[in-house]
């Protein structure tokens, strides 16, 4: 039993360890978000007619259009269609898993080998991150290619192989694939390694002897395989179109500004490990690497400018954790432990947590109302009044709908037509009445919120007739002849 417990090298340690790093998994609250149903909407859409350049999912016409996450959209249709709702939950856990495998492995590389200090970083870290940041969005896909990244600059920087950096292209290339809107993420983090000069030494911090050249050509590499794409340069400038834009700067929560209470509860391990690190600097026998140094300064400025860029300060932030932490010793016996007592109170947590009930269309917006219709009206050929949250859904079971939560797609900047995000939030909050919104677009039904001021009108006019209800949610029908 001694030996069982204690010793950090037979069986049972490291089935501990393997379960160590499953417990950030009891923190992830997979959901079938607003989100998912356009991105699998544009997978079968994908699959059926191919690509285009004109939106056709909505009520407006002639709105410029890209599926500039055309393979997230096909891989996620795939599984929905093949496997269904738990399907895709388990298809996302398995993403999960290899972020956290990626995570650990970069850990293990930051910290020299320091393998208790990497399962203790990866587990909190990757805790925290689950519950934020694990969602059925194309993300998932761009969290992978950022540590692989990563992974693949620091191994050449510590070993100067220039071979170490040949997967670059080929990740750029897949990141255009899935997520080309998150593509400048991947030159951005390149750029610590560029500016990693071994001449700067000051302050305990000290640059990198390593060359930058081949950094800078298979920057340049990775900068000329996602050309290979449908929609080629376009696929470039999409993102910054959109957030040029004031109107979705200041309407869609993820790209608003950090407040400090959203970074510090997004980010709070890698805040605390880093008062830690300089509270025990004694520890620290080596200097800081300059490019560590950039990669959390500009990691922290990113997750002041957007609340989603949270994510990349915690993913960079923690494996630097790793490598200020190499040096703490965790090599002794009670820890070993405690790791295996960890691993079986984790195993009996995540029995008792899979023994509740688990809503897995939580987060879709009046999926219940839209179910109850569809039943009563199978006939899809209509023109539908949802508001920004409710229309991906609607769009999904085959509706043409006035709104739905791809807000750039109702930038002018973006659809090249007109400004229509404004319209959208005017008639949620009541600033454009029914009457004004049914003689412009000519709606069949309208789906609205209860109590909300458009259900008040509908309710109040003879000219529109309640055909169903559930939960927060009305579908009221346009009578012509009530006019």
């Amino acid at each position: 039993m001694k030996t069982l417990l204690f010793d950090d090298n037979n069986i049972a340690a490291k089935i501990s360890r393997i379960l160590i790093l499953a417990i950030p998994f009891m923190f992830v609250g997979v959901c079938m978000d607003n989100d998912f149903w356009f991105v699998i909407n544009h997978g079968r859409y994908l699959l059926t007619y191919g690509f285009t350049n004109i939106e056709p999912f909505t009520v407006h016409e002639g709105l410029a259009f890209s599926f500039e996450k055309w393979l997230t959209c096909i891989v996620f249709y795939k599984v929905y269609d093949w496997l269904g709702t738990w399907g895709m939950f388990w298809f996302m856990m398995a993403l999960f898993a290899v972020i956290i495998w990626l995570f650990y492995k970069g850990c293990l590389l930051f910290s020299g080998g320091n393998r208790n200090v990497s399962l203790v970083v990866s587990c909190v870290c990757m805790s925290f991150f689950g519950w934020s940041y694990v969602r059925t969005r194309p993300q998932m896909f761009s969290y992978i290619f950022m540590l692989a990244e990563v992974i693949c600059l620091e191994k050449y920087a510590r070993s100067g192989n220039v071979r170490k950096l040949w997967p670059l292209p080929l990740l750029s290339f897949l990141y255009m694939q899935f997520h080309s809107t998150m593509l400048p993420i991947f030159y951005i983090l390149m750029l610590p390694y560029l500016c990693d000069f071994a001449g700067i030494s000051a302050l305990g911090i000290s640059g990198g002897r390593y060359r930058k050249l081949p950094i800078l050509v298979f920057m340049g590499l990775s900068m000329l395989t996602p050309l290979i794409n449908p929609y080629g340069f376009r696929s470039f400038i999409y993102l910054f179109d959109s957030l040029h834009d004031g109107g979705l700067l200041s309407t869609i929560n993820e790209v608003k500004k950090s407040s400090w209470g959203d970074l510090f509860g997004c980010c709070a391990p890698v805040l605390v490990m880093q008062v830690i690190y300089v509270i025990t600097r004694l520890k620290r026998r080596e200097r800081f690497p300059l490019r560590f140094f950039f990669m959390l300064c500009g990691t922290f400025a990113m997750a002041l400018y957007a609340v989603r860029n949270n994510a990349f300060l915690e993913l960079m932030g923690g494996l630097i954790c790793a490598w200020e932490m190499k040096y703490f010793d965790l090599h002794y016996g009670f820890a070993n432990m405690l790791k295996k007592l960890a691993a079986v109170g984790a195993v009996i947590v995540a029995l008792l947590t899979c023994m509740g009930p688990y809503d897995i269309m939580r987060a879709t917006y009046a999926w219940k109302v839209v179910d109850d219709f569809v039943a009563v009206h199978p006939d899809t050929d209509v023109r539908i009044y949802t508001d920004f949250n409710c229309g991906s859904y609607a769009e999904w079971m085959g509706f043409r709908c006035y709104a739905d939560p791809r807000a750039e797609v109702f930038l002018k900047s973006v659809n090249g037509k007109e400004d229509i995000l404004a319209e959208i939030w005017d008639s949620m909050h009541g600033k454009i009445g029914v009457t004004e919104l049914q003689q412009k677009y000519d709606f069949d039904y309208w789906l609205v919120q209860i109590g909300y001021t458009l259900d008040s009108q509908l309710k109040s006019r003879s000219m529109f007739e309640l055909i169903c209800e559930n939960d927060d949610y009305r579908v009221y029908k346009f009578l012509p002849s009530a006019k």
